[in-house]
């Protein structure tokens, strides 16, 4: 093989730095992203998870343990865990409205997305409100992530509206109705103006997965009395028993804006039957006028059955059923793609070079080919004084020709072709 001698040193040191450049911005394209733990997405994966315990309100949290203590009265005691169930319900209600709505958006999460306190998971379109179900790992997991499941459940409500034509400031114990038959109604509470009271009766109105609920508001200038049907409808994608609502919870909701539970009688009476009222002022979400706005009156009594569901929830113990188990995830975040495409396109152009000089270099160099002959004629100079013994002599006795003081090196002369130069 005789090739030509090697370009310049300073064609050398160009393709060393264009190499050494495009090497160095392969490197600077890892400072234009980083890789962090997932925070908004997360894969799922079919699993053991914890889902919240749907089946009825649990009341400890809020009320004293002597509300459902067991006593010789059996009514007693069953009035009793009524009324922590309506007082609870009504807690809950505003517990999830305080978490916020999306109000004429249906903000459904995607499934496997994390859970954030700050995007409520409750939407409403009109008079029908949506909530949203979290699945999160279990307790003897390693780590804890709560993701958004495919499950949701509507509730909706629909109203019949009608001016008050006498006992509308609320400060008379019955009010008539401008309809045609001037209907008169008892109110459960003078309360006066400038606030709503909404009124259920558990024992006629009240039943599993709705509820009528009345609501007088009571103003000096434009009262309005409004009838709703408020329901809970069965929760979609439901798999297991664990995922669907139990009836005491559904039998709540619906009426929960209007639950007060204790001291619902001015007598002090306390009777599961009897009638249930509760006064919101003027000044608050639920007491704000509606101005016989059907709509909008079912939009506060189903938003509320919807924040008792999204509260119970987030309140009750959990229960660890098979589901989609949230994973670890990572997320690839680049900050500024200019850079990344800056740092791509010098990478390219440097490589793009680099192959250039190559190929104007790979043509400056000439490559024989392998034939006895040019190997016969490299091998000239370094054998050309041995006498004839060197064609017949194996390697070692080859080798033990030359002096000890002989060096041998593969060089190039003037023209550029290179040769053996024999020394010693």
């Amino acid at each position: 093989m005789l090739p030509y001698c090697p370009a310049p040193s300073s064609t050398r040191e160009l393709l060393i730095n264009t190499s050494q450049a495009a090497q160095i911005g392969l490197a600077t394209l890892g400072l234009t992203y980083n890789v962090n733990g997932a925070d908004k997405m997360v894969p799922t994966q079919p699993g053991l998870v914890s889902v919240p315990d749907l089946s009825t309100l649990q009341t400890y949290k809020l009320t004293s343990s002597s509300s459902s203590s067991l006593t010789s009265n059996g009514s007693a005691m069953t009035s009793q865990m009524e009324n922590a169930l309506r007082y609870t319900a009504n807690s809950y209600g505003m517990v999830g409205l305080a978490a916020g709505i999306n109000v004429n958006a249906l903000n459904a999460p995607e499934p496997g997305a994390l859970f954030n306190p700050d995007n409520s998971p409750i939407s409403c379109m009109n008079t029908t409100c949506y909530s949203w179900f979290y699945e999160a790992t279990t307790p003897s997991a390693s780590y804890y992530l709560m993701a958004a499941s495919n499950r949701s459940v509507a509730t909706s409500s629909t109203c019949e509206s009608w001016k008050v034509t006498r006992g509308g400031s609320g400060d008379l114990d019955t009010i008539t109705l401008a309809d045609d038959r001037n209907t008169t109604l008892n109110v459960p509470a003078k309360n006066g103006p400038g606030q709503t009271t909404f009124i259920v009766d558990p024992l006629h109105d009240q039943h599993i997965g709705w509820s009528i609920v009345t609501a007088l508001e009571a103003s000096t200038s434009e009262p309005w009395f409004y009838r709703c049907n408020v329901s809970v409808a069965p929760v979609v994608n439901a798999i297991i028993p664990e995922h669907e609502l139990g009836d005491t919870l559904k039998l709540m909701a619906p009426a929960a804006i209007a639950l007060q539970g204790y001291g619902t009688s001015n007598l002090g009476a306390n009777l599961t039957d009897r009638i249930q009222f509760q006064s919101y002022p003027a000044e608050s979400l639920l007491g704000s006028a509606c101005a016989g706005s059907n709509s909008l009156m079912g939009y506060q009594t189903s938003s509320f059955a919807a924040g008792v569901i999204l509260a119970t929830a987030q309140s009750n113990s959990n229960l660890n059923v098979t589901g989609q188990m949230p994973l670890k995830g990572i997320t690839l975040d680049i900050n500024n793609w200019s850079s990344v495409h800056l740092v791509l396109g010098l990478i390219m152009g440097l490589q793009l070079l680099f192959a250039l000089i190559s190929i104007v270099l790979s043509n400056m160099v000439m490559v024989r080919d392998h034939s006895h002959l040019g190997e016969a004629t490299l091998l000239r100079s370094a054998l050309g004084h041995l006498s004839y013994r060197a064609v017949m002599g194996s390697e070692r006795e080859l080798a033990a020709m030359f002096p000890e003081t002989t060096t041998m090196r593969y060089v190039c002369d003037g023209d550029g072709v290179y040769y053996l130069r024999v020394r010693g």
